[in-house]
């Protein structure tokens, strides 16, 4: 035991000072709250002001209003010309300057009661892309239900109150703190610590991979094994690395909470009072809905997630590392790496797919196998705990990650033995599961 602990020791601080992890470390958090900010300010800002031209044959919308794309990047204007003077007026190049960049032609023999019969059609040098495409379409088709109203004799103001949404509250009966927004609150924090997981495992497990190949192929692994035992060695690197990922795991979560408490109301406020100018085309985003989520945050179980989280990345980063140490021990050369890696990590990749799923269906089948099976449960049940699990789910997922844990252990044991000091022979996966079930 004490010379698992020296190589232990060893993995751990020498990788803790490196200046990689120092600036993963500290960049990691914010690199991800830059994407997530980023990808808000390039879809708002993303699009160009388009002017349109409305060249109306039939007179209906004479009195029918089409507002304006609250973003600013449609103005629809209605001209009193003939379509073929308006055509001329459009640019003949997709960047050239022009009045309007674009016109919808209403056909003279366009019907209310048979809109398909004679379309009204959108034309423009440059594409509009498929969020102004819907906006246009939705714009249009209000402003037709209106005239279908008013053929019928119904008034715009009973035509704005039949049209008035109703959004039901979702709450839940057992957790009075799943109140309104609680959901989507729930949502993205199992995003983020379920990629986390995922993006954790399969770094780390290719660290360890990579370490003892390159302690193989240096034969330093020769002068190693002359003062420990095979499993020793095995068990002090996988548990040294692991050491690492658990410190930088627990940092990261640190560092992004103190980022969120600075930076997200922040950029919530900046948010809802900036939504407004998103158009419902470009995007979904409900002012309200996002002071529902913020305000939402406070609910989560923090204390759950910051405990239980941790344990999931270490249970399955011991599970996969020591799966990864055995492919490590057993490649000859890099050319082995992507055959024998490629089984290990199908079930990392699953897993972040089933998380994906279930977090918008938490209490489905899926989410309790995926949460309870060893080698899918850190990431899904890293995801599903925002969510509140029963406690007896938790329980179990945990005991089976560490039945896993010890199984692959005592499966990469077998292999590493021997293929550690198997040198100038390529190891396949079926010479790997001889190597498990033969006599040592």
């Amino acid at each position: 035991m004490n010379k698992i602990w020296i190589i232990v020791q060893r993995e751990y601080i020498t990788r803790v000072k490196r200046r990689a992890f120092i600036i993963t470390t500290l960049l990691a958090p914010l690199g991800f709250f830059l994407l997530l900010t980023s990808s808000f300010f390039i879809n708002s800002y993303s699009q160009t002001r388009t002017d349109v031209a409305i060249v109306d044959e039939t007179g209906l919308f004479k009195d029918v209003t089409v507002p304006d794309a609250e973003d600013q990047t449609v103005y629809f204007h209605k001209i009193d010309e003939p379509y073929a003077n308006v055509e001329k007026m459009l640019p003949k190049d997709k960047n050239a300057d022009a009045k309007f960049q674009a016109v919808i032609y209403v056909p003279a023999n366009f019907s209310l009661d048979n809109a398909t019969k004679s379309s009204i059609v959108y034309r423009s040098v440059q594409r509009p892309g498929n969020s102004k495409q819907q906006f246009i379409n939705r714009r249009f088709t209000t402003a037709i239900q209106q005239l279908r109203m008013k053929k019928m004799n119904v008034s715009a103001e009973d035509l704005e109150k039949a049209r008035q949404p109703v959004e039901l509250s979702f709450e839940s009966i057992g957790n009075s703190k799943e109140n309104k927004g609680y959901a989507d609150a729930a949502a993205i924090a199992g995003l983020v610590m379920g990629f986390a997981i995922y993006i954790s495992l399969l770094f780390y497990g290719t660290m360890i991979m990579k370490g003892v190949m390159e302690e193989k192929s240096n034969r330093i692994v020769e002068v190693l094994t002359s003062s420990v035992k095979p499993f020793q060695l095995l068990m002090g690197k996988i548990l040294g690395i692991g050491a690492v990922g658990l410190t930088q795991f627990i940092l990261w979560i640190l560092l992004t909470g103190a980022v969120n408490v600075i930076a997200v109301p922040m950029f919530g406020a900046y948010m809802v009072n900036n939504t407004h100018g998103l158009s419902a085309a470009q995007s979904s985003i409900d002012p309200d809905a996002i002071e529902n989520i913020r305000q939402n945050m406070a609910s989560l179980p923090i204390m759950e997630m910051a405990f239980l989280c941790p344990l999931y990345f270490l249970g399955g980063f011991l599970l996969y590392g020591a799966l990864f140490a055995a492919i490590g021990s057993a490649m000859g050369e890099d050319s082995d790496q992507q055959s024998l890696t490629f089984p290990v990590m199908v079930p990392i990749i699953i897993s972040i797919i089933i998380a994906g799923n279930v977090l918008n269906n938490p209490d489905s089948n899926l989410g309790f196998w995926g949460s309870i099976i060893p080698f899918t449960s850190p990431v899904v049940m890293c995801s599903l705990i925002p969510f509140r699990p029963v406690w007896w789910q938790v329980a179990l997922s945990l005991s089976l990650l560490v039945a896993g844990f010890i199984l692959t252990t005592w499966l990469a044991a077998r292999i590493y033995r021997v293929a550690i000091l198997m040198y100038g022979k390529k190891v396949t996966l079926k010479e790997m599961g001889r190597l498990i079930f033969a006599k040592q």
